[in-house]
């Protein structure tokens, strides 16, 4: 692994903040999001440091501070817009060309996480089902919920429930045809890069967690005919269909609730889960679910909450979009929003949702130098990674006891992302208080 020299990474830091070449030995220069392991393991809260300072003289050294790294970095500067306001009233504290609109990478599904969650219950599920023909009663549909989270063991599982109703019936041959007609055909994103198509799959309606191709349908129901014949049903699959009128229900699944689903989403970066649940959020407020569709929705759900939209072009729910842009004034009133509405604060600041900086999520593995593992706890924030872009927007809790939102989005420099994204974390660390200059 590629060990950055002390030279180089100082540039990116303030003094008092240096690094070795040994510390910055476990990064890499990833252009991708992190890939999260779950972990069983509870999270540890860890004391929060403290100051002497006053809430001006903290004010102030903090402001100095994060001024002479954006600054003096060769890694941020005129790559970097940031802004830190106070979550209460909005009071602009900290700006570095926070009139820029920049590409927001993954922190882009902060708004979505927002606009799913002002959409549609907290408590819904996405449905996949098994009907019956109400006269041809060997004829089944497998009709898609636009789930993303449909697995080999929850097909198994629907076809257990299934094959028991066919027994019930006395019935031992069937043909499956399949319906992922709540989507319309997947197709990929204005912007997004044909290398994309590895970390992210095009809306379908039925298809199963993780597929990377545009037949998730045929990949589901071969699956699901399998798991029948497996269970003594003589099963054939047929065709791709809309499930007629009066249809009855045989058996179904469902997702976890729609809040797991945004939690999860902000916490590993999912962005299966941001295209799917953005064009549910379309639906559930009657717009057609198209990339187009779920963009104008989403926009709407902003400028409802007042959100400043100038600037601002959504495209996409995940942020790969090359089209999309972010500016901070909007990410930090969506910071803002989430975090002083209790029913969203609730579900994203939540110990498995939003990652924690050194603790949780995308930020599990950040924050564990020397010089930033003061602020390792007291970070609560959603990362984004493109191969020019590194972001990061939350919440920093202060050692003055203050909490305060924070966005950083940089953009332009390639094949440096370690350095970035180093320089972007002494910047939330500086926020949090810790070695102020």
């Amino acid at each position: 692994m590629r060990r950055l020299p002390a030279a180089l990474l100082a540039l990116a830091l303030p003094p008092t903040l240096v690094l070795t070449a040994g510390t910055a030995a476990a990064a890499s220069d990833d252009t991708r999001e992190p890939v999260v392991v779950p972990r069983a393991a509870t999270v540890t809260a860890l004391a929060a440091p403290r100051t002497s300072l006053d809430p001006q003289q903290f004010a102030a050294a903090m402001t100095r501070t994060l001024t002479g790294t954006a600054t003096g970095s060769r890694y941020l500067g005129p790559a970097l817009s940031g802004l830190v306001v106070d979550p209460a009233d909005g009071t602009v504290i900290w700006r570095h060309l926070d009139g820029r609109s920049r590409l927001p990478a993954s922190a882009q599904k902060l708004l979505t996480a927002f606009t799913v969650l002002h959409s549609m219950p907290a408590d819904a599920v996405l449905t996949t089902r098994v009907q019956q023909h109400p006269t041809a009663r060997s004829r089944l549909y497998l009709r898609g919920g636009g789930d993303p989270t449909l697995t080999t063991t929850r097909i198994g599982a629907l076809a257990t429930a299934t094959a028991r109703r066919l027994a019930e019936q006395k019935r031992t041959r069937v043909t499956v045809h399949l319906d992922g007609s709540i989507f319309p055909v997947p197709t990929d994103a204005p912007g997004w890069k044909a290398s994309y198509r590895r970390d992210v799959q095009a809306p379908q309606g039925l298809t199963l967690a993780g597929y990377r191709k545009p037949d998730g349908a045929l990949a589901a129901g071969r699956l699901f005919v399998t798991a029948l014949r497996a269970r003594g049903i003589t099963a054939t699959l047929a065709t791709i269909t809309t499930t007629p009128a009066g249809t009855r229900q045989l058996a179904t699944t469902a997702s976890a609730p729609v809040s797991r689903l945004v939690a999860d989403m902000v916490n590993a970066s999912r962005n299966d889960h941001a295209e799917f649940l953005l064009r549910h959020a379309a639906l559930a407020q009657g717009r057609p679910a198209t990339w187009q569709g779920a963009a104008a929705h989403e926009i709407a759900v902003l400028r409802a909450a007042g959100v400043p939209l100038g600037g601002v072009r959504v495209v996409d729910g995940s942020g790969l979009s090359r089209l999309t842009r972010l500016t901070p004034a909007a990410a930090a009133a969506v910071v803002r929003l989430l975090w002083t509405t209790p029913t969203d604060r609730a579900i994203l600041f939540a110990r498995n949702a939003l990652p924690r900086a050194g603790l949780t999520g995308t930020l599990s593995t950040r924050y564990r130098t020397p010089q930033h593992a003061c602020a390792a706890g007291q970070v609560t924030a959603k990362t984004g990674t493109l191969d020019d872009t590194v972001a990061l927007a939350g919440v920093a809790h202060g050692s003055d006891g203050r909490d305060r939102v924070f966005v950083f989005l940089e953009n332009g420099i390639l094949g440096r992302n370690t350095a970035v994204r180093l320089a972007v974390d002494t910047l939330a660390t500086t926020v949090v208080g810790c070695r102020l200059g």
